[in-house]
């Protein structure tokens, strides 16, 4: 064997199908980065949804997680309400100072059990199902998350998973200006 061969051993490969070799390579790719939520990428959840969780979001979630969803400092026994909005929101793994999340998002259904259980901190579990994926989808829509339409629940959520929230050089969009 040559020691080219020995080096790379797609070099006996012919050289045609190398490419296409390359190619399916390509394409495999592109699926599995298009598997992954991007910024503007459709998910599972409707725009009236949208709309009744940027109500409830200020009503119930605004006190402590601030009016545009930018976090806030001390807000409840010395907790501190995460960015929900914005090139830090959402991530996998809990925030090092963060006391009440102890599991990593994989999915929006993992989203919706913490929030659903632990939401709001002064009156965990208070709102209604329904008003927790509505809140969600909000959150969604103002990171620059597109609706298809379909409702987000908990069948949609289990499959949907968290959006890169993280968009170079694009700001993100505020409670007030998704209105």
């Amino acid at each position: 064997m040559s020691p080219a061969c020995q080096r790379d051993p797609l070099s006996r490969v012919p050289a045609t199908l190398r490419a296409a070799f390359t190619l399916a390579e390509l394409l495999l790719l592109g699926f599995w980065l298009a598997s992954f939520s991007l910024p503007g990428t459709a998910l599972a959840f409707t725009d009236a949804q949208a709309k009744a969780g940027a109500e409830t979001f200020q009503l119930q979630c605004a006190r402590c997680h601030g009016p545009n969803g930018e976090g806030q400092e001390n807000i409840y026994h010395g907790l501190r309400a995460p960015e929900l909005i914005g090139p830090n929101s959402f991530p996998v793994s809990p925030r090092p100072y963060q006391k009440l999340r102890h599991f990593n998002f994989h999915s929006v259904r993992d989203v919706y059990e913490f929030a659903s259980a632990s939401m709001p901190a002064d009156q965990p579990a208070s709102l209604s199902g329904e008003a927790y994926w509505d809140v969600i989808a909000y959150l969604l829509q103002a990171n620059g998350i597109r609706s298809d339409g379909k409702p987000l629940n908990e069948s949609t959520a289990a499959e949907t998973p968290i959006p890169l929230m993280r968009r170079q050089g694009t700001p993100p969009r505020t409670a007030a200006a998704g209105r």
